[in-house]
């Protein structure tokens, strides 16, 4: 009992000294709910990452190496924060990484097919200025007009439905279309470098629906 008394005055002293307080409830569940929306936040980067650098692979349309080192990052965030939880103890870290790593890949491929991934990429060309100099798309993938393909230069306006361009590997090529959609700030002048996004109709014609500035450079 003297025992017990003893480290209980201890223990008071010691409280009274370092002038420590009790930590508020509340302080407990802010931080508890702080650190779930962050790894959530960072557990949604993750798979959007995964998503999109699916989509640089096998689309080949944009290079992949911004998208996956952004999916390292934020699988290794995830990771820091989910130890940091209450209950990480229970589970081995190789349990932790393995069903990390497969919500991953089943989300972010689920993104991919369901035409996400391909959305964002062109949601973020069309709301960030300088996306395409951080995620360069690739030439050869907008040289590709019998999928639908076409990039290069207006050479020639016609009218509002009809111009010419010369691709880059400098063939000319006449465009036409109508309702053409016109994407970014962009204005069809000559000299204009452009991408769009239509179907082949002769060996030097191409019907265009969509129209989307190149950016700045081309990789």
């Amino acid at each position: 009992m003297n025992k017990k008394n003893s480290i209980s005055d201890t223990t008071l002293k010691l409280i009274k000294k370092k002038h420590l307080k009790p930590i508020p409830r509340w302080e407990f569940i802010a931080k508890n709910w702080g650190l779930w929306t962050a790894l959530v936040f960072c557990l949604l980067l993750l798979i959007i990452g995964f998503a999109l650098s699916i989509f640089c692979v096998v689309d080949n349309i944009i290079a992949p190496y911004l998208w996956l080192f952004i999916a390292i990052i934020f699988f290794v965030l995830s990771y820091l924060l989910f130890q940091k939880t209450k209950h990480a103890y229970h589970f081995p870290h190789w349990q932790v990484i393995i069903a990390m790593s497969a919500m991953a890949f089943i989300l972010g491929t689920a993104f991919f097919k369901i035409g996400l991934a391909r959305r964002l990429d062109s949601s973020l060309e069309n709301k960030i200025p300088r996306y395409r100099d951080i995620v360069p798309v690739k030439v050869e993938t907008w040289s590709r007009p019998e999928l639908g393909y076409l990039s290069g230069i207006i050479t020639k306006i016609i009218d509002d439905s009809k111009f010419e361009i010369t691709d880059f590997s400098g063939k000319n090529w006449q465009i036409n279309g109508n309702n053409i959609i016109v994407k970014g700030h962009l204005k069809i002048d000559i000299g204009t470098e452009i991408k769009l996004i239509g179907s082949q109709s002769d060996k030097d014609t191409f019907t265009v629906s969509e129209i989307r500035p190149w950016g700045n450079g081309r990789n």
